[in-house]
């Protein structure tokens, strides 16, 4: 109670009136009991329109197959279920850092969020499986994954432990490529120290130790100027992120080393979720499903071009040869060795198998 006390006495312009201005201010960081209350449905014409907006707070851009993977379920809703729902998204982390972000729903201060599957470690380790290098091979396994048992098992042990509600997921550009602005990485002998912004997944950060980097833990909103300030050389991204945040302007070079496809891990908040009509939230999720399909589709058709357009503004990409692939296989390996044994032996095997 003391936070609240404190911002009554901030000038009039830091006075907090909203869920955004909760954020902006306080960071998400404060412990904050969420106001719940049973929001009123309307109905008139056949329509039901569920009057409380629903905010969400996203690090992606406009366009992005991960913002249109939310900004569509509206839409859907309206044209498939004739139903009427607001959600009022807020894109480019202007409501938080990442990890601000992904607290913030479990406060309730937002009520969606999404972010790359290994931001969530932090919160649980469900879906660690995911981030295992070279786990999933392609375009056409990461589907299959996203509709499996496999998908459905783990989001129940996530909300097991989390207050959340796990919605359909969506590619995030494909695979992450490693990039830097020092020299060309034909193999990881070429690393050689260098320092890479990473998430704080324990397996990122080995995998890029493996690679002789030094993992250097930030949020991606602090990226852009780690870059040009050299805090950091690189990052293991993948393309549509470095091209629409102009990474290309503090990078030179790229390895694609087809290590870590990226999946947007998307949640909501579960008292939210809950307090809509058991119609209303079994909709909601059908048309999810429905935007997450046509993000990912979208995802897919563009990861190419990205590279194109990298490639155009002065990027160099690089294609390891089949001996080099190996070398860079091998940090992989390893992590496996180091991690796999703390993942269920029965859950990597369903990975498997969706092979």
């Amino acid at each position: 109670m003391s936070n609240a006390k404190n911002r009554k006495t901030q000038p009039e312009q830091h006075k907090m009136t909203t869920r955004r201005d909760v954020l902006r201010y306080a960071g998400a960081a404060a412990v904050v009991t969420p106001i719940l209350g049973a929001p009123a449905i309307v109905r008139a014409a056949g329509t039901k329109r569920y009057l409380k907006p629903i905010v969400a707070g996203l690090n992606a851009k406009e366009g992005d197959p991960s913002y249109i993977s939310i900004s569509r379920i509206p839409e859907i809703l309206k044209e498939k279920f004739d139903i009427e729902l607001e959600i009022q998204i807020h894109p480019n982390s202007t409501l938080g850092t990442d990890i601000s972000q992904l607290e913030a729903v479990q406060t309730g201060f937002i009520d969606i969020t999404s972010n790359t599957t290994s931001q969530f470690t932090v919160f649980s380790d469900a879906y660690s499986v995911v981030d295992l290098p070279y786990a999933i091979t392609d375009w056409d396994m990461a589907n299959r994954l996203f509709k499996s048992d496999l998908w459905k098992q783990q989001a129940k042990v996530f909300e097991a432990a989390t207050p959340l509600v796990v919605l359909p997921p969506v590619g995030a550009g494909g695979f992450r490529m490693l990039w830097n602005n020092k020299r060309p990485l034909p193999s990881p002998s070429a690393v050689d120290g260098l320092k890479f912004r990473s998430t704080r997944s324990p397996l990122v950060i080995e995998l890029i130790k493996n690679w002789g980097g030094n993992p250097t833990p930030l949020a991606w909103t602090e990226t852009y100027n780690a870059l040009k300030n050299s805090l950091v050389d690189g990052f293991h991204v993948q393309p549509i992120w470095t091209y629409l945040f102009k990474m290309y302007e503090v990078l030179k070079y790229a390895t694609e080393v087809d290590a870590s496809f990226s999946v947007q891990f998307q949640v909501m908040n579960k008292n939210t979720y809950m307090s809509m009509p058991e119609d209303i939230r079994n909709a909601f999720f059908e048309a999810a499903q429905m935007a997450a399909d046509e993000g990912n589709a979208k995802d897919q058709s563009l990861e190419n071009s990205y590279k194109d357009q990298l490639r155009e503004a002065g990027m160099e990409i690089y294609t390891p040869s089949a001996a080099e692939k190996k070398e860079w296989m091998a940090g992989g390996e390893k992590v496996w060795e180091s991690h796999g044994s703390s993942i269920d032996k029965a859950v990597i095997d369903q990975l498997l198998a969706l092979r």
